[in-house]
């Protein structure tokens, strides 16, 4: 994953919503101090275009480099000795061949470094005027340090020896000078490119550990999810049908509002059941999935329980707000949860379940009274019992930065409250 990013020239990121766009981090918020618009943002604005047009950048630049290097060779005068060769066509086409394999820079960075110093080796060694002609070797040198595909080192080894060959070939009075700033160049080049290449590498690991956390958290999000499905299906599924077979003599059309109450009961948890797994198995524009459950089938959910034999009521105070979509799935979820309990363990009971609404935040509270008097809590429902349902109720809120409280109260029964903020964390 890091050698492709390399390998295109790509930024690690730059496929994420928002990454590449000005102004923009990597999930499309705007940063501040980043506004590149106007003539201080054209830097900025061009090393973007750049890096989402890597391969026409290098046939750009390679293009440039290739004008530089044939006219340097007649306009840049290098202080020394005069040189024996003037510039022919033969020095032209030699200087084009050290620039061309540039064009392969990002793909072969390695046979890149290779050809384009052993032309030089051999335009060096005629005594034809340096002008500029060295500078695309040095680019292949931070290429090879920035885009090579592994840790070998054998062309950046024989790039040295072709420098130091120059003590032989060349024809100057005194190449060592010549070799020293070759090798000084060549060190700064290399350094350079293979920071580059270290950070680009550390980039993707950051994004791929990134991307693995967030299946870590998707799957935990569905095993919660999975949780509280199957914990308030079987709840009701179970304490029906225990009801019904307590009673000796129970009508017939009493059982068979008992078995249409589970018969719908586990349908509707089949079909949620196979929304979340349909997420884990479908690709991203395979499935249109049904939409998540939301605060206006609260009321809903609530006459669920009721036909189920708990006794439930919905108050609701304030003015409703526009909430997230994951708040009002918390939200649900949480009372889902709750009543789920409620059945479970103080049925035959009274529950309430109260929403207020705020411009910042939704209050969401359910109390029960209880087991009737002189049955005991069933288990499960002892003070300072939690369980995974509490503990999931407890995982929604703080997640979208809310507060959560549980525990019995002092008149009897329990409580269940939590404040979910509409507007990021409280």
């Amino acid at each position: 994953m890091a050698q492709e990013q390399l390998e295109t020239g790509g930024v690690p990121g730059s496929g994420r919503p928002g990454a590449g766009q000005p102004g923009l981090d990597a999930r499309g918020v705007h940063v501040a101090g980043t506004d590149l618009r106007g003539p201080a943002g054209w830097p900025a604005r061009g090393l973007d275009w750049t890096r989402q047009h890597p391969d026409l950048t290098d046939r750009i630049l390679t293009a440039l480099l290739a004008i530089v290097s044939v006219l340097s060779i007649w306009l840049v005068q290098w202080p020394g000795p005069a040189h024996s060769r003037s510039p022919d066509a033969g020095a032209v086409l030699l200087a084009l061949a050290v620039v061309a394999p540039l064009l392969a820079r990002r793909r072969r960075a390695d046979l890149v470094l290779v050809a384009s110093g052993t032309v030089l080796l051999v335009y060096d060694a005629l005594d034809y005027p340096s002008g500029l002609v060295f500078a695309a070797t040095f680019w292949a040198v931070y290429s090879y340090g920035c885009h090579r595909r592994g840790d070998s080192q054998w062309p950046l080894a024989v790039w040295i020896a072709e420098i130091l060959a120059h003590l032989v070939v060349a024809r100057q009075n005194d190449p060592s000078q010549t070799v020293l700033i070759y090798l000084a160049a060549t060190a700064f080049a290399w350094i350079r490119g293979d920071a580059v290449r270290s950070g680009l590498i550390r980039a993707a690991r950051e994004k791929e550990a990134r991307a693995v956390q967030a299946a870590t958290d998707e799957r935990s999000r569905i095993a919660r999810e999975l949780h509280d499905v199957v914990a308030h299906a079987l709840g009701v599924i179970v304490v029906q049908a225990g009801g019904a077979g307590s009673i000796p003599a129970l009508a017939e059309a009493d059982a068979k509002k008992v078995l249409a109450n589970i018969e719908r009961t586990g349908r509707q948890a089949f079909a949620e059941m196979r929304r979340l797994v349909g997420v884990l198995r479908a690709d991203d524009n395979e499935v249109a999935l049904a939409p998540q459950p939301a605060i206006a089938e609260i009321p809903a959910l609530i006459a669920g329980f009721t036909s189920s034999g708990l006794e439930a009521a919905l108050e609701t105070s304030g003015e409703p707000q526009p909430a997230p979509p994951g708040v009002e799935l918390a939200a649900y979820r949480i009372v889902q949860e709750a009543l789920t309990n409620c059945l479970k363990h103080a049925a035959p009971t009274t529950a309430r379940v109260r929403l207020g609404w705020s411009a910042q935040a939704l209050t969401v509270e359910i109390e029960d009274e209880g087991p009737p008097e002189g049955s005991s809590p069933r288990a499960g429902r002892s003070p300072g019992s939690g369980g995974n349902g509490v503990v999931g109720m407890r995982e929604r809120a703080l997640l979208f930065g809310g507060d959560f409280d549980a525990g019995p109260r002092q008149s009897g029964g329990y409580r269940v409250a939590t404040r979910l903020p509409l507007n990021g964390p409280l």
